[in-house]
């Protein structure tokens, strides 16, 4: 999952969510001081990433975007950010404009505490209004052009994320059955993890 589902995944603490999106780019290492809820949420990203990297429903998504590829699970991330942005109100007790500008605006606020590099993604990821960037499936189209451009000149001679834009066509309404399936799984299992909550969290 990618990380507009993390921050959903999380209780209302704004550590805790920023800890949910963090643990990727900071490799699950929080600084020297971090808050207990920020840990917890970096604890809670690696079981969801656990959960979802073992769940057969995922491998036949994987299997859906073709044989080969290094990029599918990051492809299949974003679109299903972009699926979850699709269907928010399933599934949310906020519109997702109303959360996006909440999330947005404590983030901004409790970041300039943050040691510079976390600093720095977050206040990024806020100002751009990184995550609500997966509405449409055009949005999803640019999402992978950005990180087409991330990539080394040697990687994307061997594979690039829009590669996957004709086989994400073809292969959407299966996809998004896949995703319908397996994402109220994975609530339940948020809430019913130890480091998840069954009442203070942003979904219905």
């Amino acid at each position: 999952m990618n990380w507009l589902a993390h921050t959903l995944l999380s209780t209302k603490k704004i550590d805790y969510q920023l800890g949910n999106i963090l643990a990727d780019p900071l490799r699950g290492r929080a600084w020297t001081g971090a808050s207990e809820a920020l840990i917890n949420g970096m604890n809670m990203h690696k079981a969801i990433d656990q959960f979802t990297d073992n769940h057969p429903i995922l491998s036949s998504s994987k299997t859906k975007l073709g044989a080969d590829g290094h990029l599918k699970g990051v492809v299949l991330d974003l679109l299903f950010d972009h699926l979850l942005s699709q269907s928010w109100e399933q599934y949310a007790a906020l519109s997702l404009d109303a959360y996006l500008k909440n999330f947005n605006n404590k983030a901004l606020k409790v970041a300039v505490d943050f040691p510079e590099r976390p600093q720095k993604i977050v206040s990024r990821m806020a100002q751009t209004d990184l995550l609500g960037q997966y509405k449409t499936f055009n949005d999803l189209i640019a999402a992978l052009g950005r990180i087409d451009r991330r990539l080394s000149a040697r990687a994307r001679a061997k594979e690039t994320a829009s590669q996957y834009i004709t086989v994400l066509t073809e292969q959407y309404e299966p996809l998004k059955s896949d995703f319908n399936v397996f994402f109220p799984e994975l609530i339940h299992f948020f809430k019913h993890h130890q480091l998840g909550s069954l009442t203070d969290h942003f979904l219905k």
